[in-house]
C-alpha cells in the first residue's frame, strides 16, 4: 500500500510537470502565428481604410468652362459645317464632354498625391460600369453578332476587353488635368473599330461557321414572314392562333385593328397615349463616375405619333403576309388559302397589288432607297441642370480599306442604316397632319427580311438621305414586287440554313437587300458600304433560278393567277440575278473599282456630321483622282 502512494505521487508529479512543460511549448509555438495574424488583421484593416478613403475620392464632376480642346474623340467630333447649320439643336461631340470632366477634389494636394491610385480606380470603375452598360445595350443583339469578332471566343469575354480598352481611355480624359500623360489630340481612339470590311465580314461569318443557332420552337424566318411580324412578342398583330383573319377588308378592319392594339397596349403597360411622340425615359449610366450621361434619346421627339406608330406595323404586316403568298405560289397552294386585303372593293393577293389599290383610293406613294447613320442603340445624351438635355450624335466606325498614300491616314465610315423607302399618305393610310406614314423593306438583325415601320428621332443626325430620284410608278411597284422576292429568296435561306439573326450580316446587311432591287432597276447603284460575300451571293442567285424554275413548272395556282401576275414575276426574277451577279462589293477595293466606290461614299454620306466622314471624302477623292489618271 505504501509503495502504491508513492509510486501515485511520483507520477502525478510527473504528468502535471508533463502538462506544464505542454502547455509553456503549446504557448510558445501559438503566440508568433497569433501575433502575426493579429498585425496582418490590423494591416487589413488600414488597406481597407485607405481603400474606402481613397474611394470617396474617384467622384468625377462636370465643368463646362474647362478647355474643350482637351480630349478630342478622333471618329466622333462634330463636323463644324454641320454644326453651324443646326447651331438651334443642343448637341455636342463625345470629345467635348470628356473634356469638360475632372476629379472632383482636384484642387486637393492630397488627390493630387494619390492620383495614380484613383487613376486606378477610376479606371477599374469605369471598366465595371462600360462592361454593365455594353452588357446591357448589345449583348443579346448586336453583341451575339459582332462582338465576337473583337478576338475573344465569347460576347462576355469580347466586352471585357472593350471595355478594359475604353476604361483606360476614359480614365485619361478625366485626369488629364492632373496628370502628367495627360490626354492630347492624338490620344489613341478606341471608339475607332479598326477593323476592315473584309475583316469584319469574314469574322462574321467565321462565327456563322461555329455558331449554329438552337432555334427549338421558335417560328423560322418564313413562318415569321406569314405572320407578317417578328419583333412584337405578345403585342403581335398574328400571334400565329388563327385569330387574324385570313381576308382583311382595309376600310373596314384597319382603324378597328389599330384599336384593338391600342387597347392591348393599355391593358399591358398601363398607361398609353395616342398622340404621344416622346421617347422612353434616358437612363443614367453612372452619376459619379460619367455624371450627367444618360443612354437615351433625352427630350428628342420621335417623327410620329403613337398611334401612327401601331399603323404603320399594321400596314407592315398587310404587305409582308401578301410577300409570303408569293411563296405559296412556288410551292403551288391553291390561290383561295392564300391571305388577301380587300381594297376599294379588290382582293390584293400581292404586295404591289396593295400599293396599286391604294393609290387608287388617293393616295401619294413614294418609292425610293434612303439611307441614315446608325449607332446601334448606342444613343448618348448630357442631362442639364434646368433638366433639359444636350444630345452627343455617335456612331460605329468602320475602315473603308482605303489610305491616302502621303501619309497612310486610313479613311473611315460611320456604320449606315438603308432600305428601300416606301412613304405614303392618303385618306386612311398616312392621315396625319405631320408626315407620311414610313416604312422601309430591309433584312434587320431582328432576323426577318421584310417591311418594317421607320418611326425614328426626328433630328438633324437622324435625317435620310435618298440614293435615287422617286421611282415613277411603274419602277415603285415592280420595287415593292421585288421587295417580295428578296423577301422569300431572304429568308427561305436563313430558314433552310439556319443561319443566325435570319442571315443579317451574312447574306448582306440592310443596305444589300435593298441595294439588289435598286441596282435591277436602274443599272447601278449609289449605296455605300455593299457587304454581301461570294459564297451567299452564289446561294441567292441560285435560290432566284431556283424560285422562277417553281414558278414556270407550277401548275394550278400559277393557271388561277394567270399569267398577267407570273410573267412580271419571272420578269424581275431575271433582273434580281443579274444585280446579284454584278453587284459591286466594297469588301475587297482595288484602284480599278476604288473610282466608282469613290462616288457611292459621297453620295452615301451627303451631308458630312462627323469630321472623319469629311475626311474620308477628302482621301478618297484624292486617291480617285489618281486612280482616274492612270486607269481612263
Amino acid at each position: 500500500m505504501g509503495f502504491s502512494t508513492v509510486s501515485d505521487s511520483v507520477l502525478g508529479s510527473l504528468f502535471g510537470a508533463s502538462k506544464l512543460v505542454l502547455t509553456v511549448t503549446a504557448t510558445c509555438m501559438i503566440i508568433p502565428p497569433l501575433y502575426y495574424l493579429y498585425r496582418y488583421r490590423t494591416s487589413i484593416k488600414t488597406r481597407l481604410k485607405e481603400i474606402e478613403s481613397n474611394i470617396s475620392l474617384v467622384k468625377v464632376v462636370r465643368n463646362k468652362n474647362a478647355n474643350l480642346n482637351v480630349n478630342r474623340v478622333t471618329c466622333m467630333e462634330l463636323d463644324p459645317s454641320f454644326l453651324s447649320a443646326n447651331s438651334d439643336w443642343n448637341m455636342i461631340s463625345l470629345g467635348t464632354y470628356l473634356s469638360q470632366l475632372e476629379p472632383a477634389s482636384s484642387s486637393s494636394s492630397e488627390t493630387k498625391n494619390k492620383s495614380g491610385f484613383n487613376h486606378l480606380f477610376l479606371r477599374k470603375e469605369l471598366e465595371i460600369v462600360i462592361g454593365e452598360f455594353l452588357l446591357k445595350t448589345l449583348g443579346t443583339t448586336y453583341g451575339a453578332a459582332f462582338l465576337p469578332m473583337l478576338g475573344a471566343t465569347s460576347v462576355a469575354a469580347s466586352i471585357a476587353g472593350l471595355s478594359n480598352k475604353l476604361s483606360k481611355f476614359l480614365a485619361k480624359c478625366i485626369l488629364s488635368k492632373d496628370d502628367d500623360d495627360a490626354a492630347t489630340d492624338d490620344t489613341f481612339d478606341p471608339l475607332n473599330l479598326d477593323l476592315s470590311l473584309m475583316e469584319l465580314v469574314s469574322f462574321v461569318n467565321l462565327h456563322q461557321k461555329a455558331v449554329t443557332p438552337d432555334n427549338g420552337s421558335v417560328p423560322s424566318p418564313l413562318e415569321y414572314l406569314s405572320r407578317g411580324e417578328n419583333a412584337a412578342g405578345d403585342l403581335a398583330y398574328d400571334l400565329g392562333d388563327g385569330q387574324f383573319p385570313n381576308t382583311f377588308h382595309l376600310e373596314k378592319d384597319f382603324d378597328k385593328y389599330i384599336t384593338m392594339m391600342e387597347n392591348r397596349i393599355l391593358e399591358k403597360e398601363g398607361k398609353y397615349d395616342p398622340d404621344d411622340r416622346s421617347f422612353p425615359p434616358s437612363t443614367p449610366i453612372n452619376e459619379r463616375l460619367l455624371p450627367g450621361l444618360h443612354i437615351g434619346k433625352g427630350d428628342l421627339k420621335c417623327t410620329h405619333t403613337k398611334r401612327e406608330g401601331i399603323e404603320h406595323r399594321l400596314l407592315c404586316v398587310l404587305l409582308n403576309k401578301l410577300c409570303h403568298n408569293y411563296y405559296k405560289l412556288s410551292c403551288d397552294e391553291p390561290m383561295e388559302d392564300c391571305f388577301k386585303v380587300v381594297c376599294n372593293g379588290k382582293e390584293c393577293v400581292f404586295p404591289e397589288e396593295l400599293i396599286q389599290g391604294l393609290e387608287d383610293t388617293g393616295h401619294t406613294v413614294q418609292v425610293c432607297p434612303r439611307v441614315i447613320i446608325s449607332n446601334f442603340g448606342m444613343q448618348f445624351c448630357v442631362k442639364e441642370e434646368d433638366g433639359s438635355f444636350t444630345t452627343i450624335p455617335t456612331s460605329v466606325f468602320l475602315r473603308t480599306g482605303i489610305e491616302r498614300s502621303s501619309d497612310s491616314k486610313p479613311a473611315y465610315f460611320a456604320a449606315p442604316h438603308g432600305g428601300m423607302d416606301v412613304n405614303i399618305s392618303g385618306p386612311l393610310i398616312g392621315k396625319g397632319t405631320n408626315r407620311p406614314a414610313w416604312l422601309q423593306f430591309y433584312v434587320s438583325i431582328g432576323g426577318l427580311t421584310c417591311f418594317h415601320p421607320d418611326e425614328d428621332q426626328d433630328a438633324p443626325w437622324a435625317a435620310k438621305t435618298s440614293l435615287a430620284d422617286i421611282y415613277s410608278r411603274e419602277d415603285a411597284v415592280r420595287a415593292i414586287r421585288m421587295c417580295a422576292i428578296v423577301s422569300i429568296t431572304f429568308n427561305r435561306i436563313a430558314t433552310e440554313f439556319n443561319l443566325p439573326f435570319g442571315g443579317y450580316g451574312i447574306l448582306g446587311m440592310c443596305n444589300d437587300s435593298s441595294t439588289l432591287i435598286d441596282f435591277a432597276l436602274r443599272g447601278q447603284t449609289n449605296s455605300y458600304p455593299l457587304l454581301s460575300t461570294g459564297r451567299y451571293l452564289n446561294h441567292i442567285v441560285s435560290y432566284l433560278i431556283k424560285y422562277k424554275e417553281e414558278l414556270s413548272s407550277s401548275g394550278k395556282s400559277v393557271v388561277e393567277s394567270g399569267s398577267k401576275v407570273v410573267e412580271p414575276v419571272i420578269n424581275d426574277i431575271l433582273c434580281l440575278i443579274k444585280s446579284t451577279s454584278q453587284l459591286p462589293s466594297d469588301l475587297h477595293i482595288s484602284p480599278a473599282t476604288l473610282i466608282g466606290m469613290s462616288s457611292r461614299y459621297e453620295k452615301s454620306y451627303g451631308g458630312s456630321i462627323f469630321e472623319s466622314t469629311a475626311d474620308a471624302k477628302s482621301i478618297l477623292r484624292e486617291m480617285a483622282d489618281t486612280a482616274r489618271e492612270y486607269l481612263e
